[in-house]
């Protein structure tokens, strides 16, 4: 018969670590120049003042004399003025007219009348006036994202184009202070008018 075999077990071998990759050295060298920085920063080494204060007269390298002492500065008279400021700005000074008279017959123009929502008129909400129709369709773009429902109006001021944007007209006095909560927690101003037509 045969003999049954004994196995024998080696014993487990240590795995024999490598050296550690680059990548952990170039870490630990980054967080100690970190570190050292951070220390630096919080003393206030960083300061061009405070730097003489880090090396002593000893470990100060000596500076070598000049042979000879440089000139000294010319006096201010023969320097060029380097700002001619005051001497430019009375020579650009532009007279401005005074405003033409008013008569008192005629009544300054006002701004546009406000409604408030208790009239019982319809009420614009003028959320913006804006020069450039771009700016317009961005608050036109802004208002929808919220659920409203803004229009845009082109007006002629002084033979400048204007785009404006208006939201209603409102006849509800609870919708409109709803919508104007609602602007107002977005950080938009609106403008109540009263709706002329």
């Amino acid at each position: 018969m045969a003999q049954a075999r004994k196995v024998r077990r080696k014993p487990a071998q240590k795995k024999q670590r490598g050296p550690l990759p680059g990548w952990v050295w170039l870490l630990a060298g980054l967080l100690i120049g970190l570190g050292v920085a951070a220390v630096m920063y919080l003393q206030g080494a960083d300061r061009p003042d405070s730097l003489g204060d880090w090396l002593s007269e000893r470990d100060r390298p000596e500076v070598e004399s000049p042979a000879e002492e440089p000139a000294a500065d010319p006096p201010p008279e023969e320097q060029e003025t380097r700002f001619r400021y005051y001497e430019l700005l009375p020579e650009d000074e532009v007279p401005v007219p005074d405003p033409p008279a008013a008569e008192e017959d005629e009544p300054a123009p006002l701004a546009p009348e406000t409604a408030t929502p208790d009239d019982g008129e319809p009420v614009l909400l003028q959320t913006g006036s804006f020069r450039r129709a771009e700016q317009a369709d961005e608050m036109r773009a802004r208002l929808t994202l919220l659920g409203l429902s803004p229009e845009i109006s082109e007006t002629d001021v002084d033979g400048e184009t204007w785009y404006r944007v208006y939201l209603g007209p409102y006849t509800d006095p609870d919708r409109t202070r709803e919508v104007l909560e609602r602007l107002q927690s977005e950080g938009i101003e609106a403008l109540r008018l009263r709706d002329r037509g």
